[in-house]
């Protein structure tokens, strides 16, 4: 499900490809948590075994911060799972869906996890109204 207002607002629609999810392993270069989108620079390993930066877009600082992102929340190195959308035009670049750091923390979208949020509240409304 996805949020259409705030999708159509900032064009998603022209620049990633919001049906489908691509995944793949990065080391981090660097956050900039900035507005209005943050920036995760990232370094991975293509198919021939060459290193490529690629870039995690997301929502900007204001959204983050409020889920927990901080700016030195990444170590240097670190090694994560990437899942997002990648771009209509093949270049090194996804919106953010999920990351999965060392440790398994998984940091969600915002607007996704606001959509899980309402989703589970209206289940358990329903599933109180069916009892």
């Amino acid at each position: 499900m996805l949020c259409a207002g705030a999708y159509g607002h900032h064009s998603f629609v022209g620049v990633f490809d919001l049906s489908a999810i691509t995944s793949f392993e990065a080391k981090v270069i660097r956050l900039d948590l900035l507005n209005p989108h943050t920036s995760l620079y990232l370094e991975v390993i293509n198919s021939e075994g060459h290193a490529e930066e690629w870039v995690i877009e997301g929502p900007g600082k204001l959204s983050l911060v409020r889920r927990g992102w901080s700016d030195d929340m990444f170590s240097d190195g670190e090694i994560i799972q990437v899942f997002g959308n990648p771009s209509v035009n093949g270049k090194p670049i996804v919106w953010l869906d999920k990351i999965i750091m060392a440790d398994g923390t998984e940091l969600i979208d915002p607007l996704v996890a606001d959509d899980i949020a309402i989703e589970e509240e209206r289940r358990e409304r329903l599933r109180r109204l069916l009892e």
